[in-house]
């Protein structure tokens, strides 16, 4: 990108510094704001005539002037941004390391330093700078966020569990279910090389942490289906569904397998008994259908679904009836009934089944951790005609 398409991008931070000298006082504003001005497009034009070798102009740009560091760290950003991480340190470091800049401009300069030397790969030298930023009094919260986001993305739990506790404690703030949500990563972990016991105890960890988080139990009701704990994994599915009954379609599957093979026809029917009577997201009437089919017949359970899509209509739900009338239908009213459930295939199959209640972030797995915003916990089912 030309200097000149750059320029575009500044014409904000332009913008910016015009508001700055604003401020400086109504008696003088003119003339405050005609210096900076001018100053601000030298500044500009010697930044973008310098050579990538030779910066040492940035020693004279910046001397207690507080507000033209904001405009350069703003630049430095910028240059972060279109790929130029030399020049981006460069200006970062040099305000950075400034002692005649307020502490606070100083501390801004050097988070912007850390997300440098992270764009660039250089982690270790990020974690330095965030480090230094967090053992100062300057915006630390700032500072242990990008923290944890960079051994989130190096999967490194244990140290995130370190900054949060550390973040918790300088702020005041909780930050539990982070916590509670990295020992259920180190139990899964344990769990994928055959520590189960480690693993567990990991997961209760994330419980005494957090006691609602849903995730945790969900793992130990899964260990315990796979150990043939039947009746303890149902247990852990029974809490699961009245603390977060949102999550039933993620734990239906396993939680009708505990069921069969506990050995107690009438946990089972007890449970029927009470999806029939009331209102249920898709995933479950699908998986209900099928299991009253094999104990009680096909009639039965296709009662049981029309039920079921009345009391609350989905497109998948619809789909599903319109594939049962299409083998029904006399062989005149097929193509028409054809032609409508293809409609239906192809609207249910366009639509996602989980959406992150933070941001937005719409797919068809569920994540605990947001890919979109990095949130924790903020992924759910969509409820709804056009979901569950």
């Amino acid at each position: 990108m030309s200097g000149s398409d750059l320029l575009w991008l500044l014409l904000p931070v332009a913008a910016t510094a015009g508001w700055y000298a604003g401020r400086r006082g109504l008696s003088k504003a003119e003339s405050t704001y005609a210096e900076y001005s001018k100053r601000f497009h030298r500044e500009l034009n010697q930044l973008f005539s310098a050579s990538d070798e030779n910066i040492d102009y940035l020693d004279q740009l910046t001397d207690s002037d507080n507000d033209a560091a904001q405009t350069q760290i703003a630049l430095g950003n910028l240059f972060r941004y279109q790929g130029q991480i030399d020049r981006a340190i460069a200006i970062h470091e040099n305000l950075a390391n400034k002692d005649s800049l307020e502490p606070t401009v100083r501390a801004k300069a050097q988070l912007e330093l850390a997300n440098d030397y992270d764009s660039a790969g250089l982690l270790d030298r990020s974690e330095s700078a965030l480090l230094a930023l967090i053992a100062s009094s300057e915006l630390q919260s700032e500072a242990c966020s990008a923290l944890l986001r960079l051994h989130e993305r190096q999967q490194d739990w244990a140290t995130a569990i370190d900054v949060a506790r550390q973040w918790q404690q300088l702020s005041g703030q909780s930050k539990s279910k982070q916590i509670s949500h990295y020992y259920c990563e180190l139990a899964l972990h344990e769990h994928s090389i055959g520590r189960d016991s480690a693993a567990q105890q990991l997961a209760n960890d994330a419980l005494t942490h957090w006691p609602d988080n849903a995730r945790a139990i969900i793992f130990l009701a899964t260990m315990a289906l796979e150990s043939g704990e039947y009746a303890k994994a149902i247990d852990f599915y029974d809490k699961v569904e009245n603390m977060r009954p949102e999550l039933m379609p993620v734990i239906i599957d396993q939680h009708y397998q505990a069921l069969q093979k506990v050995g107690d026809p009438s946990q089972l029917e007890l449970f029927i008994q009470r999806i029939q009577s009331q209102r249920n997201a898709y995933s479950v009437i699908r998986k209900t259908r099928d299991v009253l089919a094999s104990l009680r017949g096909a009639s039965v359970a296709d009662r049981f679904f029309k039920d079921q899509i009345l009391k609350r209509p989905s497109l998948k739900g619809l789909r599903d009836w319109g594939h049962d009338q299409l083998e029904l239908s006399k062989p005149g009213e097929q193509e028409k009934v054809r032609v409508i459930c293809e409609l239906l295939d192809a609207l249910a199959e366009d639509k996602p089944l989980y959406r992150c209640q933070s941001c937005g972030f719409e797919g068809n797995v569920m994540h605990w951790r947001c890919p979109g915003c990095g949130s924790w916990d903020t992924v759910s089912t969509i409820i709804g005609v056009e979901g569950e």
